[in-house]
């Protein structure tokens, strides 16, 4: 009987053991994947004034093709073939157009709504209306109906 309680007592003790090592590395495995997804870029922010004339007239454009865009943050989004966009003011980078029927945003650290800014036919960044900022990216050219 004393030999089966010692090897009942060494038996928990090698569960013990094994038990904490799957506990330190569920920690490890808990700790790792909160810091990986923490580290999200912030997404670069400029202060701008969106100048806005409310007797201009409003032109819409039309993107002909998707387009992969990438934030400052390195996270990519599709313009949509065929989306529509509406002219919604200017900022000294160029024109700002906001999505018509629908919402569009960049990500980083958090979820910005996005107009484009458009100078020439190339897409040079996003205006966050929230933030009332710009945001840069590298400029695209654009192909519109």
């Amino acid at each position: 009987m004393l030999v089966a309680a010692t090897e009942r007592a060494q038996e928990r003790v090698r569960m013990g053991s094994s038990s904490m090592i799957v506990c330190r590395r569920s920690a490890a495995l808990i700790l790792a994947f909160g810091l990986f997804t923490a580290c999200a870029s912030e997404v670069v922010r400029h202060p701008v004034t969106l100048r806005s004339d409310a007797s201009a007239e409003r032109p819409r454009i039309e993107l002909a093709q998707t387009v992969t865009v990438e934030s400052s943050s390195g996270f990519t989004r599709e313009l949509a073939g065929g989306s529509v966009w509406g002219f919604h003011g200017s900022i000294p980078q160029g024109s700002v157009y906001k999505r018509v029927g629908g919402i569009f945003t960049i990500e980083g650290a958090h979820f910005h709504e996005a107009f484009l800014v458009i100078s020439g036919n190339r897409l040079v960044g996003f205006y966050l209306p929230v933030e009332r900022a710009f945001s840069p990216s590298e400029p695209i050219t654009l192909i519109l109906k």
